[in-house]
């Protein structure tokens, strides 16, 4: 379902004076991918889902007046990110938070059916290159690959430019493309080696 469409069926809720319905929408479309990118933030399950249905309650509350916004996914998400740092810098008591002093968890890359057809090894690999990413990079690439989010909307939610956001795709593709040379250079290797002993000639038989 493309952004507009969902911002229009939300509103449609609010057209009809049907709140609950505008509530269960908003949870059904949202409440996961919210939560789990809060979870890249927050380290207790507990309070990350306090956060978001804290979020997905003020939306909520502002019934109909959303009919401004280009895309309610990513209205959501810099509601969750503005909601995460509040808080750890309310646990931290400090005033600002930096990138470094955000701790961000990433869950493993899972293979997609497609992937299915690489081996486990150089999934690994891959997973290997990204946690190896700077802290920005890994975000950037999560929230493309996973929530699907345009370049200039992850640019939106971070608060950074889309011209940054460029450059830390195009690290992280080129740290994963690296990675994938490497593995496919040393199982080639590897294969011609075997292949090479195999076919050596056994000087017993010769003599």
């Amino acid at each position: 379902m493309m952004h507009e469409e969902i911002l229009r069926d939300y509103l449609r809720f609010w057209e009809h004076h049907d709140a609950e319905g505008a509530y269960r929408f908003l949870n059904k479309h949202f409440y996961v991918p919210a939560l789990r990118f809060c979870m890249h933030w927050i380290s207790d399950e507990e309070d990350a889902k306090e956060l978001v249905y804290d979020v997905l309650m003020r939306v909520w509350q502002k019934g109909d007046h959303l009919r401004k916004i280009r895309n309610l996914k990513v209205y959501i998400f810099v509601a969750v990110r503005n909601a995460a740092l509040n808080f750890l810098q309310q646990q931290k008591k400090i005033h600002t938070l930096s990138w470094d002093e955000v701790d961000i968890r990433l869950s493993p890359l899972e293979p997609d059916p497609a992937q299915l057809l690489i081996s486990s090894e150089m999934i690994g690999r891959i997973q290997d290159a990204i946690d190896k990413l700077p802290l920005k990079c890994k975000m950037v690439f999560k929230l493309i690959r996973e929530e699907g989010f345009r370049n200039k909307d992850v640019a939106e939610i971070l608060h950074i430019s889309v011209n940054t956001i460029d450059n830390h795709l195009a690290l992280a593709m080129r740290k994963i493309s690296e990675a994938i040379h490497l593995y496919t250079q040393e199982n080639t290797e590897s294969s011609i080696q075997k292949a090479t002993t195999r076919k050596k000639p056994d000087k017993n038989a010769e003599s």
